[in-house]
């Protein structure tokens, strides 16, 4: 699997999402690929990288974004991720839309360093397209307008690292339907679960006080899933609002996980779905399954 984490600083919620990648990564024995995106400078995006490495090297000047990769490498190594290789400004390899440094492939990971400069959304999609990931971590935008527009238009699975604390004890709220991407959704739960020890709380919610067989039977295959696999869980049928109830349920000390929505695009676009504003109102880390 590719997991790509998106990094904005060096300030303790881009570590978080530092933390909490590399944890679920290492469950997967995923490559993984920290990318920076920032504004444009000149020497870097015209396209002079041999300037711009020079002067990095030779005169210890640092773009941000270097300095934010390399701050992520040195964790990443002291994690054991990269083998006894030292971040090196000699080795940045420039494409026609973004600078990258690639370290040798361990017996698990290969560890990919990517610098975009541009607009947020843009240049992560265009990333996301490219390396063909199975999800992408970002630290959860503190506008809802940015949350809306990273679930519906990334094409990929996103975990929106939102107030996270990485000595807490988390649980997982596993949220069942009848959506396509539910099954998936149940499956990336077991391997987070077994990477936080983590109990899974596996929630079906009907807003009125009858299940449809879909729902039914998704959570009765969810049920069966999660014994299989040996998970501790817990099973809930529960009445209300989706949305309220996915909050009201995991409160700060779960991690929510739920299919992506495929409905129709428009509507999505103006009205969100409910892993949008699932997302968008949750004060806990969620993960949107593609």
């Amino acid at each position: 699997m590719k997991f790509l984490i998106a990094l904005k600083n060096k300030e303790n919620e881009s570590r978080n999402v530092l933390e909490i990648g590399c944890k679920i990564a290492s469950g997967f024995s995923a490559d993984l690929t920290i990318c920076y995106v920032g504004k444009k400078s000149q020497a870097l995006i015209e396209g002079d990288v041999n300037l711009a490495r020079k002067s990095l090297a030779e005169w210890n000047i640092y773009h941000p974004g270097l300095e934010v990769l390399e701050w992520a490498f040195n964790i990443l190594k002291d994690k054991g991720f990269v083998d006894d290789v030292e971040f090196n400004v000699e080795n940045l390899i420039e494409n026609s839309e973004h600078i990258h440094m690639v370290f040798p492939k361990t017996k698990d990971y290969q560890i990919r360093l990517v610098l975009r400069e541009g607009e947020l959304l843009s240049e992560l999609n265009k990333e996301v397209k490219q390396g063909n990931f199975d999800i992408a971590i970002v630290g959860a935008p503190d506008r809802k307008r940015m949350i809306h527009q990273l679930a519906q238009f990334l094409d990929t699975s996103i975990f929106f690292v939102k107030n996270f604390n990485p000595s807490w004890d988390y649980r997982i709220l596993l949220c069942v339907d009848d959506s396509r991407a539910t099954k998936r959704a149940v499956i990336f739960s077991t391997r987070i679960s077994k990477q936080f020890s983590a109990e899974i709380n596996n929630v079906t919610v009907s807003k009125t006080t009858f299940f449809g067989k879909g729902y039914r039977n998704a959570h009765q295959w969810a049920d069966r899933y999660l014994q299989r696999m040996d998970v501790p869980f817990r099973s809930m049928l529960l009445n209300g609002n989706p949305v309220d109830e996915f909050v009201r349920k995991a409160g700060e000390d779960h991690i929510i996980i739920l299919g992506k929505s495929k409905g129709n695009e428009i509507i999505k676009f103006i009205w969100g779905s409910k892993p949008i504003h699932t997302a968008q109102r949750a004060n806990c880390p969620v993960l949107l399954v593609n």
